[in-house]
């Protein structure tokens, strides 16, 4: 979805307005303009980001979890851990079609809120887990 958001905004870059929104508030409205260009960073930052979130959920042994690995809980572990970043990517992938959307003037903010539900979620959710793997592995 990050692909194709970006390849959307690259295509439609000289229809943009003038000024697009560089800042959200809490409820996914735009509070913060800037020069059109600044689409352009905002897509290298998210391609660069969305990239690396599916090539870390393959590496496990990278993560830096907040509980000891051990032997008998490291499979668990990085199981909770891929899952989390495979729901950040999720997340992160609405939040940069929600930003999309705002830039092209359509709208965005219920797609943002979800986006940044999903992530806050993810996170949440995840080290819950990570969390009851690690107190399992310990009696």
């Amino acid at each position: 979805m990050t692909g194709i958001v970006t390849i959307v905004l690259l295509a439609t870059y000289p229809s943009l307005p003038d000024e697009v929104p560089t800042h959200f508030n809490g409820v996914g409205e735009a509070d913060s303009f800037g020069p059109r260009w600044s689409v352009l960073i905002l897509a290298a930052i998210f391609t660069v980001i969305g990239a690396l979130f599916p090539y870390l959920a393959r590496k496990p042994q990278l993560f830096n979890l907040p509980v000891r690995v051990t032997e008998d809980n490291a499979q668990a572990l990085y199981r909770e851990g891929e899952t989390m970043l495979v729901f950040m990517g999720v997340g992160l992938s609405l939040l940069y079609a929600g930003i999309g959307l705002a830039a092209h003037e359509i709208g965005g903010g219920i797609v943002l809120a979800t986006g940044f539900t999903v992530m806050m979620g993810a996170v949440l959710i995840g080290l819950i887990r990570i969390f009851r793997v690690s107190a399992r592995s310990e009696r």
